[in-house]
């Protein structure tokens, strides 16, 4: 397991290096100034009582002193550290130091931002069968649901009574959320894991825990796929390096979704288009595409029993359907 040490015999300094620590479940060995024991350790921490830095080459290190210390910066250029910390100013500087530490950052996995054009444009069921679909080709999939007033896609996948980590228990993360707590934490339905909400909290979404679960998330998965609200604000949808409009072919719809589109395509160059036809009377995709100004990824057909499946907390079909083929040309779509 990787630790990070701290070199200190001040009781001030263990106290609000702990407290971090202990917030994000990371090992905290600490050690006299003098002593050894932090040969192995991913990250050194210095006290300002240290007088002889560790020789450790390669290794980062950070001097830990109270904002009142007037002397911090001579004596981290005494010491030779990488950074300063001076606490509590740089508590939640230290505590992303921590994570990157014991969980060094990767390329960020694959996002993928599905956006309805207009309430009940069928966004929510698309980006349940692209997560699932792509979670059971073995790719390490989590499917975020960033919508509280959307209803909870845990209901559109049919897995409401899985336990596991739901947003209410993150809305204090504020940056301080390992990317393993989530691997570890979250539902998982057939190798999914899924992020939703649970039926109690009044919580809303804010963008520094969304921020803090997306980074997370892309260290933590292959692949991420996010059901955006039309009102998400413009750094969500920024995040993403894909997004997916989708809207039914009807005129109202079509009138909704241009004004998405265009407020998306100020913020994203990579904007596509699903169209769901609802029945024979809709119309044309291309003519909604060409309207709307977007490219077409393909044409959902509609399915009229899928309401009453998720109604009876079946959740979308399994299998090879209409709904995961289409997934897959999503998904394929994107990856040209």
């Amino acid at each position: 397991m990787a630790r990070i040490a701290l070199l200190t015999q001040l009781t001030s300094l263990v106290e609000h290096c702990a407290a971090i620590a202990d917030s994000i479940g990371i090992a905290l060995d600490v050690l006299a100034p003098q002593s050894g024991g932090w040969q192995d350790a991913v990250l050194i921490l210095l006290g300002e009582d240290v007088v002889d830095p560790p020789n450790a080459v390669g290794v980062p290190t950070v001097l830990i002193a109270p904002a009142e210390a007037h002397n911090a910066w001579v004596n981290a250029a005494r010491l030779g550290v990488d950074h300063v910390a001076l606490l509590p100013a740089a508590a939640e500087w230290l505590t992303q130091r921590m994570i990157t530490a014991v969980e060094p950052p990767s390329t960020p996995a694959t996002t993928v931002g599905i956006v309805g054009g207009s309430g009940g444009a069928g966004a929510s069921v698309l980006a349940c069968a692209i997560a699932r679909h792509a979670a059971g080709t073995n790719t390490s999939t989590v499917l975020l649901d960033a919508d509280p007033l959307g209803g909870g896609l845990d209901l559109v996948l049919g897995c409401e009574d899985i336990a596991g980590l739901r947003w209410p228990a993150l809305t204090a993360s504020k940056g301080r959320l390992r990317p393993s707590t989530l691997t570890q934490a979250l539902p998982r339905f057939h190798d999914l894991a899924v992020l939703s909400w649970d039926r109690e909290g009044r919580e809303e979404l804010s963008g520094d825990v969304f921020d803090a679960v997306l980074t997370a998330a892309q260290q933590a998965f292959d692949l991420v796929v996010v059901d955006l609200p039309r009102h998400a604000p413009a750094d969500w949808a920024r995040a993403c390096h894909h997004l997916v409009l989708v809207t039914p072919a009807r005129v109202r719809a079509a009138v909704a979704a241009a004004r998405v589109a265009r407020r998306l395509a100020d913020v994203h160059p990579g904007v596509r288009l699903v169209v769901r036809e609802t029945d024979r009377f809709g119309l044309d995709p291309e003519l909604v595409a060409e309207t709307i100004g977007l490219d077409l990824i393909g044409t959902l057909h509609d399915d009229g029993s899928l309401a009453a499946r998720i109604d009876r907390g079946e959740g979308i079909p399994a299998g090879r359907t209409h709904l995961s083929r289409f997934a897959e040309l999503v998904l394929t779509g994107l990856a040209s």
